[in-house]
C-alpha cells in the first residue's frame, strides 16, 4: 500500500506531536486509532461509493472505525471486535448472553443499538459454540436468523469428525462469506510461496521486503487469472495457472 500517495488524506500522523494528529468523532474527540485510519485510507483508495459496505476481522473492527467510516463516506460495515474495545459494551453482551443461556449458549445471540455522533450502531455478541463468543460491530445488517447455517465441526468420542449446523445471525453470515477472502490470500503467501521461510534472513526490513512481495505477487497472480477468465479462457486452462507456475512464469529466467 502506497502510504505516500498524493492524493491520500493523512488521517493518522505518525509523529509524536499527537496535537497534529486528527481526531475522532467520538465522545472526547480521542485521537485517531491506527488501525482505523488504515480502514479510512483503504476505503478511500478503494472507491467504495455511498451506501456500499466494507467488512474487516478484530484487528480493523471498532466503534470508531464503524462511526468514522460512515461519517466520512456514508459507507457502511460490519467488523469483528476483540481487542478494539473502547465504547463498545463487551462485558454487558457477555453478561446478558450469558443469563440467558447459560453455559449451552450455541448458536444464540443478543445485540445492542445505540447512536453515537449521528450513526446507528448494531452491537452483537454470538456464541458459535458452547465457549467460544465473537462480537460484531455493525452500521447495518439484521439480526434475525440466517437461513444459512453455521456448520461446526468437531471430535467425537470415537475421534470421527462429525458436524452440526449452529443458527446464526444474517448480519454475521453476509461478514463470513467475505473474510476467507482474505484467509485465502494470507495462505497462498505463507504457506504456498512461503518467501519468509525460503529466504530466511536476520534483516528486520528484508524479512518485511518478503512478505510485501509476497502480497504482491499474490495480487498479480489473482489479476491474472482474473484476465484470462475476461479473454474467455477454459476454466480447466486458468485452474491449472497456480501460483507456483505463475512465479515460474515471471522469473524462472532469472535462476
Amino acid at each position: 500500500m502506497d502510504a505516500e500517495g498524493q492524493t491520500r488524506k493523512k488521517y493518522y500522523n505518525t509523529e509524536d506531536d499527537s496535537s497534529r494528529r486528527e481526531t475522532t468523532s467520538l465522545r472526547g474527540h480521542p485521537v485517531m486509532p491506527v488501525h482505523t485510519a488504515e480502514v479510512l485510507r483503504q476505503v478511500e483508495e478503494s472507491g467504495v461509493i455511498p451506501g456500499g459496505w466494507v467488512g474487516g476481522d478484530a484487528w480493523f473492527g471498532s466503534v470508531a472505525t464503524s462511526v468514522e467510516v460512515f461519517k466520512r463516506f456514508s459507507v457502511n460495515s460490519t467488523f469483528i471486535v476483540k481487542n478494539n474495545q473502547d465504547f463498545f459494551p463487551m462485558k454487558a453482551l457477555h453478561a446478558v448472553l450469558t443469563a440467558r443461556h447459560g453455559d449451552r449458549p450455541a448458536g444464540h445471540w443478543v445485540t445492542m443499538t445505540t447512536t453515537i455522533s449521528g450513526v446507528p450502531l448494531i452491537a452483537v455478541a454470538y456464541a458459535w459454540s458452547q465457549n467460544r463468543v465473537s462480537y460484531f460491530i455493525s452500521t447495518c445488517g439484521s439480526t434475525e436468523v440466517s437461513p444459512i447455517k453455521y456448520e461446526s465441526k468437531f471430535e467425537d468420542a470415537w475421534g470421527n469428525t462429525s458436524f452440526k449446523l449452529i443458527n446464526r445471525p444474517k448480519l454475521a453470515h453476509f461478514l463470513y462469506e467475505y473474510l476467507p477472502l482474505i484467509d485465502e490470500h494470507n495462505k497462498q503467501r505463507q504457506n504456498i510461496l512461503a518467501q519468509e521461510k525460503v529466504w530466511l534472513t536476520k534483516d528486520v526490513w528484508f524479512r518485511n521486503v518478503t512478505t510485501l512481495l509476497g502480497q504482491c505477487t499474490v495480487d498479480m497472480h489473482r489479476c491474472f487469472r482474473n484476465r484470462m477468465i475476461e479473454k474467455g479462457v477454459s476454466p480447466s486452462k486458468v485452474d491449472s495457472i497456480r501460483i507456483l507456475k505463475f512465479t515460474d512464469m515471471m522469473c524462472g529466467g532469472l535462476k
